[in-house]
């Protein structure tokens, strides 16, 4: 009996692949996938806190001004809800200086959502002068204006 060996030639290369090959192969294309998905799920999480903290200085400047403009009481606040969105709420802590006219305001915009990646605080802190000052200073400015004027009339 004469066996037949499947063997190339020794001139011909051998064709297809070992179990061995395509084992490694795979293994390395999943690792790499795998490196790849942890890369893309960073770039998510940062994108998104990137986006929340923004937002929060755009409310926290916006609450800012408010108070500023006198829209809202310079009194401290917490836990106030913004308007437009109900996972995002407000806090104001004035605190006085040395100074008699002068107030400290630090306003804190917080989000709270379902997971710590969706939660964030940003505080912006600003010096000012106390309403009362400012309108006090207007009024008597008013006064004398219109002091002057009788005298001229």
């Amino acid at each position: 009996m004469i066996r037949m060996q499947n063997r190339p030639a020794a001139g011909n290369p051998r064709s297809g692949l070992t179990l061995l090959e395509i084992v490694l192969s795979l293994t390395i294309f999943f690792a790499s996938m795998a490196a790849l998905s942890q890369l893309a799920t960073n770039g998510t999480r940062a994108t998104v806190l990137a986006r929340l903290k923004t937002q929060a200085t755009i409310r926290c400047e916006t609450k800012l001004n408010e108070i500023l403009a006198g829209a809202e009481a310079m009194q401290s606040k917490s836990g106030a809800s913004f308007p437009d969105d109900s996972h995002w709420t407000w806090s104001l802590v004035v605190t006085p200086s040395s100074y008699s006219d002068l107030m400290q305001l630090d306003v804190t915009a917080s989000h709270r959502g379902s997971s710590r990646l969706a939660s964030v605080d940003v505080t912006l802190r600003r010096w000012a002068r106390q309403q009362a000052v400012f309108i006090k200073g207007v009024t008597q400015e008013k006064q004398e204006e219109e002091k002057a004027e009788a005298r001229t009339q």
